[in-house]
């Protein structure tokens, strides 16, 4: 697995030895890159179920301000920190439950936020809920996007007040872009 583009592109990154994590292949992340190309240079990002962190270390690697990466398993958020230390990047790692993050988050908003939850979660708790959250605790700025992973199967939410922007399969991958809308 490695960082797809950017000022670390073609570095390697580490993963964690278990089955607990499925990393997004190479090519799906750097296609969803090309569509985000305008949008990652300055923007604080939001990587929620990191597992590696790759989402954020590719949003870093082109040019995003700040990220943050949510991952309950205290051994990948280990393992996100050695990638940081690698890179010589900064972010901040927080152990965490990603949906016990949301609904307590404060703060200042993010541009961009990414959500890669273990197949089975993100298609049990579906996204519609999530969508909801993120907008009423102004996790994701008005006009950014939200950036889920889910398996080609699930479907797309439409949700009041956001706008699905993108809706691609790769392979048994789907990528969902969301941005939200100002209402």
């Amino acid at each position: 697995m490695r960082i797809t583009g950017g000022i670390f592109g073609g570095r390697n990154l580490l993963v964690p030895g278990t089955s607990d994590i499925r990393p997004t292949q190479d090519r799906v992340r750097e296609a969803l890159f090309s569509i985000l190309q305008t949008v990652v240079p300055g923007a604080g990002v939001l990587d929620l179920f990191a597992g590696t962190g790759a989402f954020a270390l590719e949003a870093l690697s082109r040019g995003a301000a700040r990220a943050t990466m949510v991952e309950k398993n205290p051994r990948h958020a280990e393992t996100i920190r050695k990638n940081l230390a690698a890179l010589k990047a900064d972010a901040t790692v927080l152990v965490q439950d990603a949906y016990l993050y949301l609904d307590t988050f404060s703060g200042p908003g993010f541009d961009l936020v990414f959500a890669d939850p273990p197949y089975a979660l993100g298609a049990e708790k579906g996204y519609a809920g999530v969508l909801a959250t993120l907008k009423t605790r102004g996790v994701v700025k008005p006009e950014g996007l939200f950036v889920a992973e889910m398996t080609a199967v699930q479907q797309a939410e439409e949700t009041p007040g956001w706008e699905l922007l993108r809706d691609r399969r790769y392979g048994k991958t789907r990528i969902c872009i969301w941005r939200n809308l100002n209402a």
